[in-house]
């Protein structure tokens, strides 16, 4: 099996492209607001801003993976694009109208957020359905690579647009790159959804999930452990635009930083796709990469050349994307198919839980003290979170654990 076997089936190819030209066009959305937002208002506004995407995100997305496992999952992608689309368009008349710049943007990343609750599980529930499960390695990781490509392109794009243009011009590209997105999906046939009762409320169906997950070690602490780190990664994230100001740079420097960690993320998914990590390996080998990112995210704070800096991203950047590969393949060959919208919206509430207080904990904390003392504080927790992983069995066992009520599904 290879990535050439994976990337010859048209359907796949066709999705994992959509998936790509939407991810470029959000890249460069979301590189030229932060920006805007941090220059304007400071880190408590940036805070802001992060916090209102994941109000908007956290709310719906069990909602939403009950829909992907009830509906059409192409067709709720596709729907997803449209709307964004129109959602985008509009902010972009309230901003040349004069509205209250940083509101707007806020107000925009709250509604983009509620958007993509739907739009990301039923992507990464659809994307199973269109590959053969022995090239689930090599799906999973083109799909990084297409990925971290668009990161690393939209970064360096959107903060060109911004410095030759402005921001109502980095979003209207990207409502062009949600349309064509759509058009896309729309050349992809429906994909049956194989259950047989359909007719459970949000309780039932989250329950089930929830009783499927908890029947999986890995998959429950991976969860777990996602929820503890993410919320320190997210302050993390909130100190790169003022790490890269403390060293007197501006924008191209800040999408230069985006643009190597996306780099290395596609090196680190090509990897995992040439040389796949064997089933019994997968576990270790994630908690062992994701202590090693911690530490990588601690040298961007240190008082070094911003080249050496970006050293540290791209090696972040390496780990990251393995280490992504690993854990969506395992997702992808663990969870039965009519459960994977509910289960893939229970991983992302499990690591997105604590994130609308972390970005204003993480704003607060640099100004109060620096973004060295902050990264230093969180990446001491994130270690700690990752040790407790890497040290028990069960935990790192990434494979399938047939149950009684929830045996193999083939």
């Amino acid at each position: 099996m290879s990535m050439r076997e994976a990337w010859s089936e048209p359907y796949l190819r066709r999705f994992l492209i959509a998936k790509g030209i939407n991810t470029w066009g959000n890249s460069i959305f979301f590189i030229s607001i932060a920006w805007v937002v941090s220059q304007s208002g400071g880190p408590t506004a940036y805070g802001y801003l992060l916090t209102a995407y994941f109000l908007g995100h956290l709310p719906l997305l069990l909602y939403a993976g009950m829909v992907v496992d009830k509906l059409p999952r192409r067709t709720v992608a596709l729907v997803a694009d449209l709307v964004e689309a129109g959602i985008v368009f509009i902010a972009i008349f309230c901003l040349l109208f004069s509205f209250p710049l940083v509101p707007t943007l806020l107000l925009l990343a709250f509604s983009v957020g509620a958007i993509s609750a739907f739009s990301i599980p039923a992507e990464n529930a659809l994307l199973p359905d269109l590959i053969d499960e022995n090239l689930l390695s090599e799906a999973n990781s083109i799909h990084g690579i297409i990925m971290t490509m668009a990161y690393m392109v939209g970064p360096l794009v959107g903060t060109s647009l911004l410095f030759y243009f402005n921001l109502e011009v980095c979003l209207l590209f990207d409502v062009f790159t949600f349309l064509v997105s759509a058009g896309i999906l729309w050349t992809i046939p429906e994909i049956p959804i194989e259950r047989e009762d359909t007719s459970g409320n949000l309780r039932e169906e989250i329950s089930e999930a929830m009783s499927f997950v908890r029947t999986q070690p890995w998959l429950f602490a991976g969860i777990l452990m996602f929820m503890f780190w993410h919320f320190w990664d997210s302050m993390i994230e909130i100190g790169v635009p003022f790490l890269i100001e403390s060293k007197d740079l501006g924008a191209r420097s800040y999408g230069i930083f985006g643009a190597v960690g996306a780099a290395g993320a596609m090196i680190g998914s090509a990897f995992a796709g040439i040389r796949p990590v064997p089933k019994e390996k997968r576990g270790l080998v994630f908690y062992i990469f994701i202590g090693a990112i911690a530490w990588c995210m601690l040298f961007w704070a240190m008082p070094i050349p911003f080249w050496a800096v970006l050293i540290f991203v791209l090696l972040e950047g390496i780990l990251g994307g393995s280490l992504m590969v690993i854990w969506r393949t395992a997702m992808s060959d663990s969870v039965d198919q009519h459960l994977r919208g509910r289960v893939n919206s229970l991983d992302a509430v499990g690591s997105l839980i604590f994130l609308p207080i972390a970005p204003l904990l993480g704003g607060w904390l640099i100004s109060l003290t620096n973004v060295l003392t902050t990264y230093s504080i969180a990446v001491s927790f994130m270690v700690l979170t990752t040790t407790i992983g890497l040290l028990i069995p069960s935990f790192r066992n990434f494979q399938r654990n047939p149950s009684e009520k929830f045996p193999r599904v083939e």
